[in-house]
């Protein structure tokens, strides 16, 4: 399984970095496993942000993978590492995962969480704090494991050599159009380090190098990231995305359509309506804030049940079966493995 074969984002799934989103993981002998799938996720984010529509599957089937070892841990992948097979064990249908409900009472605590005012329901504005607050949170608890993996001289910092000499070695040699690509990545890398540098020592402590890795925790970080997707997307360099430009249509689409989910996605981002996406309205995208504030819409919408767009413990509790094959789900899984609910 390559994909768990790192702790930092692997140059060989791609230029692609949601949301987040970005594919990484850890060391299995040498990480517990809400780290391993949380790391998953993380790795999903950092592809979310430069992924093509063609890869855009592969961070669906990331998610569906972190979800599957939050669920039944790692002995199936430890065994698959060495060449063991248990031929009597079934292995679980990943339908049967993903509408794996959460609890009553975890649902319950976290609704505790969500109301901040304490009367008793919640709002979008709410709950979107809270996810805000967490994605610092959970950027903030992966720190030990990164510094353990790629700061080789063990001051606890990380310099912008070592976070390049660990980019370099995880391209593991490569055709010329992919040692380029390994280039613009040191390049852009480089820039996030600086902007993440925010008392300019030229290293990175611990809350700095959680918003290298988790830019969407940094303002200046993910305008880095935001800059490079226009780059990176904007075919005619005229400073804005047109639909087809942010899906990635190449020439060889040109007489594909637009699918309606694409058209009302990228509508609902160009909040000036001009047709075109400019950076600020796509750093809504690069963020995860798009993403996040979609699943809390849609959960908010299957609990409320008095139709006021606010839910309480009961409406919450009520609506586990339901949320459960939602996108909120992936979110309230991992807000309740994070307080340990």
């Amino acid at each position: 399984m390559p994909v768990l074969a790192s702790a930092r984002p692997l140059l060989s799934v791609g230029s692609c970095s949601p949301g987040s989103v970005h594919c990484t993981s850890t060391r299995i002998a040498r990480q517990g496993l809400s780290s391993v799938y949380r790391r998953v996720g993380i790795a999903c984010w950092e592809r979310w942000h430069h992924c093509s529509r063609a890869s855009f599957c592969t961070c669906q089937a990331m998610l569906r993978l972190q979800r599957f070892l939050a669920v039944f841990g790692l002995v199936a992948l430890l065994r698959t590492a060495v060449g063991e097979e248990d031929e009597t064990e079934e292995v679980p249908d990943e339908h049967d995962i993903e509408e794996e409900a959460m609890t009553k009472e975890q649902l319950r605590a976290l609704h505790a969480k969500f109301d901040q005012n304490g009367d008793g329901k919640v709002s979008l504005s709410e709950v979107l704090e809270f996810a805000k607050h967490m994605s610092k949170a959970i950027a903030g608890k992966d720190v030990s494991a990164i510094l353990d993996e790629i700061d080789t001289d063990k001051d606890g910092k990380l310099s912008l050599q070592e976070h390049l000499n660990d980019l370099h070695s995880q391209a593991d040699g490569g055709d010329e159009e992919e040692l380029k690509e390994l280039e613009r990545r040191k390049a852009i890398e480089t820039e996030k380090f600086l902007a993440a540098d925010e008392d300019k020592d030229q290293a990175l402590n611990a809350k700095e190098v959680a918003s290298l890795f988790y830019p969407e925790t940094n303002p200046a970080v993910l305008d880095v990231v935001v800059r490079d997707t226009m780059k990176m997307k904007d075919a005619d360099g005229d400073g804005v995305l047109t639909p087809k430009e942010f899906w990635e249509f190449g020439e060889e689409d040109l007489e594909d359509q637009l699918s309606e989910e694409e058209v009302s996605d990228f509508k609902k981002l160009d909040k000036d309506g001009n047709g075109v996406l400019n950076l600020e309205e796509l750093k809504a995208w690069e963020s995860g804030v798009f993403h996040t504030e979609a699943a809390m819409v849609r959960l908010l919408q299957i609990a409320d049940k008095d139709g006021d767009m606010m839910a309480t413990a009961d409406e919450l509790e009520n609506a586990r079966e339901e949320l459960a094959s939602s996108d909120a789900q992936y979110h309230l899984i991992e807000w309740a493995e994070h307080h340990e609910l």
